[in-house]
């Protein structure tokens, strides 16, 4: 028992934290490595257990589909791949900051874990009510 109370606090700490960070929904994002990192050890724990591996590589470029992307790239020579997650420089606000990074971790969940397509499935979308909890939209 103490351990779910345990673990629901945290989650409800998190959900405090996110609606404090993104209070100011207004103003501009500018996406940098500091806050990627430190929102992934977030969203690992609250989302993911601390299953996630962090990505190989992270990139803040321009992207023009989309507003972050988890790329795979295959080495058949070696037989390996790895991961690199791309954000875009900047975000209308922190918020859609926050959603497109656990986005991208839930694809690198269902790549790596469960050894998935990556698709936006009904894997991908099982996220949907933990994602609620933590005042997050899970979305294509």
């Amino acid at each position: 028992m103490k351990k779910k109370t345990t673990k629901n606090n945290y989650i409800i700490r998190t959900k405090k934290r996110i609606l404090r960070d993104t209070a100011d929904c207004q103003k501009k994002y500018i996406t940098n490595f500091k806050d990627i990192r430190k929102y992934f050890k977030i969203f690992n724990k609250s989302l993911f257990k601390n299953e996630l591996n962090p990505f190989n590589d992270v990139k803040i470029k321009r992207i023009v589909r989309g507003s972050g992307q988890c790329v795979e790239y295959i080495s058949y020579r070696k037989g390996t791949n790895f991961f690199v997650l791309e954000m875009m420089p900047k975000y209308k606000n922190k918020m859609e900051f926050l959603n497109t990074l656990s986005h991208e971790m839930v694809h690198l969940w269902q790549q790596t874990i469960k050894k998935d397509t990556g698709n936006h499935n009904k894997l991908f979308f099982s996220f949907r009510n933990k994602f609620k909890r933590l005042n997050l939209k899970l979305s294509y």
